[in-house]
């Protein structure tokens, strides 16, 4: 299944290894791109009307609507409840 999560970054990036090590936890799929190494990266992002001056950009695709959220060096929990919001991540409640 193709990943519904895009991170457009630089490697090495204080801010965007954070992002992927949080994704990575929440063993999530992903796409990256380096913008630097990778600059055709930054004509989907254009095509969006986004900026392309600052990074890290998470890019989530729309669980009932067409269309693209763009959270821009989100924090933990924006980042989580975009997930949420997007069905990308699930609730699961345990019963014990």
């Amino acid at each position: 299944m193709a990943s519904r999560v895009t991170i457009y970054g630089l490697s090495k990036q204080k801010e965007t290894e954070r992002i992927r090590k949080e994704l990575d936890e929440l063993s999530l799929t992903y796409n990256f791109y380096d913008v630097k190494k990778q600059p055709q990266a930054l004509t989907r992002l254009a095509s969006l009307d986004e900026d392309t001056k600052y990074f890290p950009k998470v890019e989530v695709e729309c669980a009932n609507r067409s269309g693209v959220v763009l959270l821009t060096n989100p924090d933990s929990e924006t980042l989580r409840q975009t997930l949420y919001a997007e069905d990308v991540l699930g609730v699961t409640s345990f019963w014990i």
